[in-house]
This record gives C-alpha cells, structure tokens and sequence, in this order.
C-alpha cells in the first residue's frame, strides 16, 4: 500500500504573512511540524506542496534539509498544485495536512489513515466531528477520489481548497473519536500572531516531542494562555471564500400568499392544523402555504425556492421527498393501508422499533404526538390509582388534551377541575421536583418530561449533568411511587438513536415518541414495560380494562412501512452522526458572524448540535418578539424558512450551511440598524405572536 503525505506550505498569509517560517528557539515552524510529521509509521513518503511565490525556495531548502522532497505549483488553484504534487508518484492513497500546524501528531495521522484502510473509504477525517483541537486536522483520501475532484471541480471553492469536492462526493464514514468536547475549541494552530504566541508558549515551556493531549491538557489548565487565541474562528478563509461564490435568493413576491391567506382562514380555524404553523407565527412578508418540498428545500405557492430550517415542525429527519422512503412507501400503498384485522406489517414495526429500546417490552402505535402522551398519563392513573400529573411549567407544549392545555393560558373550554389535576415544576430541577413530591404526597401519578434541552439557562448551574438529573428523576418517581414518563417527541432521533434515553442509559417507565420516525410520514409510539403496558391490553381476564388508544389509523401499513425505512436508513447512513455534524458547524459559523459583528449582547446562538437556535434581543438585552420576526422576515426574503431554530436532517449538505449562514450574516447588518432605529422601522406588519396566549 503507497501512501504519499503531503503538507501544504506557503510564504504569502494575508493574516500572518511568513508564518512557517517563524522561529521559536532558533526552529522554524516548519522544521517542527515536519519533523513531527516523518514520525508517521504508515505514510510511505512526505511531499511539501508549495507555491510559486517569492521565497519559497526557503520553503524547499527546509524540506530539501530534513529529506523530504517538494513541489512549487499554483498559487491560487490549491487543488493543482496538490494534484500535480502526487501525479507522478501513482499512490493508493494520499493524506494532507498543513504546515500551519507545527504539532502535528503523526499517532493521529496513523490512526486516521488506518481507520480510512479498515472501512475501505474513499475519504475519512479526524475531524469530522470537530472533536480535536483546530491544529491537528488530518485527512486521508484514495488517489482515485483526488484525481476526479482535479478533473470535474470548477468552483471556485472547490479549486481554492483541496477536499470540499471530494467530500461532497466520496464514500465516507464519520467515526466516533470518543474524543471529550472540551478539545474542540482549543487551537493548536499558527493563522494570527496570537496562535503563534500560544505554540511558542507551548513549545517553551513543554518542549515540541509531547503528544497532543498534553499540549490540549495544557491550555485547558491554563486559561490566560488559552485566552491568548481562544475568539478566533476555525476555517475562516474557507468560510470567507464559500461566501464569495454564494449568490443568495431575493424573493419578495409573495402574492398568491396573499391571496391564499385571504380565503383559508374561512375554511379552516387558524388557518391550518397546527397552531405553531398559524400566519400569526410569521412575519407578513412569508409563504402562506407549501407546495412541495424536496431533500433540505420546499418551493411556496408563488414558486419561491427556500432552504427549509424547521423541516416539518422537526417531523422529517431525513429529507423531503427522500428516496428509500417514498419506495417502501409505494411498495406497501400497492397492499392497500388499512383492513378489518390488524395489517400483518404491524408485528414487525413493534418489534423493530422494541429493538430500538432497551427496558421496554410493548408499544403502542397512533398518528400524532399527544395521543401517546395522553395514553402515557392514563397508564401511569390505572397503575398507581392517582389523580395528579407532574410536568415542568416552562415546557412549551406536551398534548392538545385537557391535563396538558388546561395549565397554559389557552385554558378556555377546560373544566376549573381538570386544569387542577396537573401540578408543575422547574424543568430538569431536582429540588423542584423533590418540593412538588414533598407539596403532594401520595397523590403523584406520573412525572413526564422532555429527557433533554437545547440549553439549561434557567439553572445558573454551568456544571449541570443532565444525565444524572434524569436518573435521579426516575429515583425519585420510584421512591414516591409514581412513574416516569420520558417525551421523545422531540429528541428521539435527534439527541441520539433512537434517543437521549438510551444516550444516558436511563429507564423511564414509559417513553413517548414521533417526530422524526417516519421521516414525516404520521406515525407516533408509546413505548414501556410490559407491567404497565399491559394494562392496555385485553388479555389479563377479570382485571378491570383500560381503554387505551384506540385509532382507526393507528396502524395504516403506509406510515409503519414510512417508519420501518427510515430506522433502516438510520441504521446503515449513521445519520445521527451527519446531523450532529452539520448542527455544530451551522452553530459555529453563526458565533463567529454574530461575533464579527458585534452582537454577542443582542443575539444568542444556543449550538446545541441536534437542534442549535436563537435568542433575539432588543437594546436592553430583553428577548424580543419584534426583533426575532425581523429577523425572520430578513432570512425568508433570502430564500431561508426560519423561525428561530435550525433543525439537522440526512439532506442537509454543507452547501445548505454555507448558504444559511451567509443569509444569516446579512440578516445581521439589518439587525444592528434597527437596534438603533428600532425594529418598527425595517419589519412590515405585526410581530408574531405565542402559540399559547390568552387573548388573540
């Protein structure tokens, strides 16, 4: 196997210029890194590419001195000069990194080529989760993979750097580095002079021959030195140079909108059938209504063209109109999708789906959300003879059903009675849970909860381990004598596979599921153990029958096969780990515009890699409605569906990302006028509105 290692090297920097030939303790940046870098037990030879600027024989002369050969090519087309560099030498595969990384780990580079060999990828990265320090980036590629990006790449991205277009098109795999996040945001490279200042500390005071975890541990123990770099954004040329070529949508048109709007609302209460899809939870300048969506993107009723960032109120995970899906869906419509009998197809969703979780032993099907979390609360009343259901009062929406919808402000037409069955506490707050079980012994029948957030502001707590919140949760119930209830409407399929239960090994009694099973197809689960699930069930002769879930459509074949392909697809894509991927990255692009452009006081980017969203404030730091629509109204007019959250699916590429997060720094611009101005001044209409409200 002939594995060429090539590291690209240039005098010219518009940030540092000369930086690999700066000296620390009479060596330049460059000797280290390639002394470091000979220390590889798998590449077969080193190559530096560099370019044809002044000066850089020194670049040559230095790697001459060390016995590594070097090539001068192209300055501008990056993936020429590294093409040409390896041509000739006919290599299996080829591994680049970049001589703006003086500690380079040669042990990562054999890993990273080793795991690449192991699942005979056309391309692997150790970063491609982002999990090591930014210095460290090692990437590995068959020859075949490289010479189709030299001969088929045209944009000018694509030609500036080396692997966009063979990322974007090569068999790869993301592997889990088990690498702690902690490590992600350090920066072990040299692009300013204040990283040169942190690796002439490091190498100063540890010496240049240690692995990267003791420089990494270093700068973790050593804040003021870590501060030293510590705002700098990672890959900021690359996301300088994407933002050149994008050319973002300006859609204004939005006049079948208007008249769609004029007549729905006479058909339909609200307008649709989801309140969180009312007009009143958009700007005015927005599509009324969608006519088809296809992968990450939908097209409106006048035919404007969006980047789709809520992707089905987070009901598809996969994509719209995703391929695998729609065929298992087609194949099952041609069996007809409901009979007299249960379909045959039922037997092997539920025991696909059990497979998913471990502890449970039964499940229920139903077509929407709060059918299974009501029949979760009625379970947890049969089995323990309770009235009382227990959930955080800062939750924004568990069921449309009277236990749920009776404690918010949309209480009219819910019995004064009711409404007081529910008791609530601070969401993910052990002591608030432990004072509402001392408030109301005996009478809790259940706590049901969200296993996970985005954020835990509202605890002040920044060393908060929600999973030992959620097993001291399930502890607590037990020790009471109520029982758990974990809602993975939202998080399962999204946190983790198939959720965050199963993330933090904990087991809830009972666990709630939807979005995202059937890539949006209508299918919802209720899942637990057979003690309490039976309950429901019509076998357990004399006992006293609980009327369940009992849907006409529960069962129909299209949505279980809908379900089916997609934990398939799941199972074989890793599209967690593709999600999370492009969560993190959208997040991190974000910061550093909302940095550049000095609003870290007036918008917040919460990164939460499943799901990141937004904060938006006003002059006084307040979150506001009027900023937060206008902001809406200024990405929709760039062609992005927004509402304040970005939700990953399997088809959102990182061109999607780019392109959002470019819209996203113009939307910025306007943002900080009308912070001066106000926002009255640049939003047409009326800010949206709470779903959950008193008075419309």
């Amino acid at each position: 196997m002939k594995i060429i290692g090539v590291t690209q090297a240039r005098v010219g920097s518009s940030r540092l210029p000369g930086k690999v030939l700066l000296t620390i303790n009479g060596k330049t940046l460059l000797e280290y890194h390639l002394e470091r870098a000979k220390k590889s037990k798998l590449v077969t030879q080193w190559v530096v590419a560099t370019t044809e600027e002044e000066g850089a024989n020194l670049i040559c002369d230095i790697a001459a001195q060390l016995g590594i050969e070097s090539y001068r090519g192209s300055l501008n087309d990056v993936l020429d000069r590294f093409y040409q560099s390896v041509k000739d030498k006919n290599p299996d595969y080829v591994v680049r990194i970049t001589s703006d990384c003086p500690l380079i780990d040669a042990e990562l580079v054999d890993k990273t080529i080793q795991f690449c060999l192991d699942n005979e990828l056309d391309y692997h990265s150790n970063q491609s989760k982002e999990a090591y320090p930014d210095g460290l980036d090692v990437e590995v590629f068959s020859f075949k993979a490289l010479s189709t990006a030299w001969e088929s790449a045209t944009a000018i991205a694509d030609r500036e750097h080396v692997t966009p277009f063979i990322r974007r098109n090569a068999k790869m795999k993301i592997s889990d580095e088990g690498i702690d996040k902690k490590y992600a945001s350090l920066r072990i490279t040299v692009d300013e002079s204040s990283d040169f200042e942190v690796i002439k500390h490091l190498i100063e005071h540890l010496g240049y021959n240690l692995p990267w975890k003791s420089y990494a541990d270093y700068l973790l123990e050593h804040q003021t030195i870590q501060n030293i770099n510590h705002s700098i954004f990672r890959n900021e040329g690359y996301m300088k140079s994407k933002f050149n070529e994008i050319a973002l949508r300006n859609i204004t048109n939005f006049k079948a909108s208007d008249e769609y709007r004029k007549t729905i609302h006479n058909l339909i209460p609200g307008g649709g059938h989801t309140y969180s899809k009312g007009d009143d939870q958009f700007p005015i300048l927005s599509p009324a209504a969608i006519v088809r969506g296809k992968g990450s993107h939908l097209w409106d009723v006048d035919g404007n063209e969006f980047l789709d960032c809520s992707m089905g109120l987070t009901s598809v995970s996969l994509g719209h109109a995703y391929e695998p899906i729609l065929d298992a869906v087609r194949k099952e419509l041609e069996n007809g999708v409901n009979f007299q009998r249960p379909a045959a197809l039922e037997k092997e969703m539920a025991e696909t789906f059990l497979a998913l979780v471990p502890g449970h032993d039964m499940v229920k099907f139903s077509k929407n959300g709060s059918i299974v979390t009501t029949a979760a609360v009625k379970l947890a009343r049969a089995k323990t003879g309770r009235n009382l259901v227990a959930f955080p009062g800062d939750h924004p929406f568990y069921s449309y059903d009277d236990w749920f919808i009776g404690s918010t402000a949309c209480n009219k037409g819910v019995p004064d009675d009711i409404s007081k069955l529910s008791v609530t506490f601070q969401s993910f707050n052990i002591e608030s849970l432990k004072e509402l079980f001392a408030k109301y012994p005996n009478q809790i029948a259940c706590v049901i909860t969200e296993p996970e957030k985005g954020n835990y502001p509202h605890l002040n707590n920044p060393d908060f381990n929600v999973g030992e919140f959620l097993q001291q949760a399930v502890d607590l119930c037990h020790a009471n004598g109520a029982l758990f209830i974990a809602d993975e409407m939202v998080t399962g399929f999204k946190t983790d596979f198939p959720g965050s239960i199963t993330k933090y090994n904990i087991k809830p009694d009972m666990a709630t599921w939807g979005k995202g099973i059937a890539n949006g197809f209508s299918f919802c689960a209720l899942t637990g153990t057979k003690e309490i699930m039976e309950l429901g069930g019509i076998t357990r002769e004399g006992e006293e029958k609980v009327f369940l879930i009992s849907t006409t459509h529960g069962g129909e074949t299209h949505g279980l096969a809908a379900a089916i392909a997609t934990i398939k697809e799941y199972q074989n894509k890793n599209v967690i780990a593709h999600n999370h991927n492009i969560g993190k990255k959208l997040a991190a692009l974000c910061q550093q515009l909302v940095t550049e452009n000095e609003l870290t006081d007036f918008v917040e980017v919460v990164a939460a890699e499943w799901m990141p969203f937004f904060v938006f404030k006003d002059k006084s730091g307040v979150a506001s409605q009027g900023y937060r629509t206008l902001f809406m109204q200024e990405m929709i007019k760039r062609g992005i569906l927004f509402q304040g959250a970005f939700v990953p699916c399997f088809s959102h590429t990182e061109e999607d990302v780019y392109y959002f997060a470019k819209a996203f720094g113009e939307s910025l611009q306007v943002y900080r006028e009308a912070l001066a101005q106000g926002f009255e001044s640049f939003l047409v209409g009326e800010p949206a509105k709470a779903v959950f409200r008193k008075t419309l």
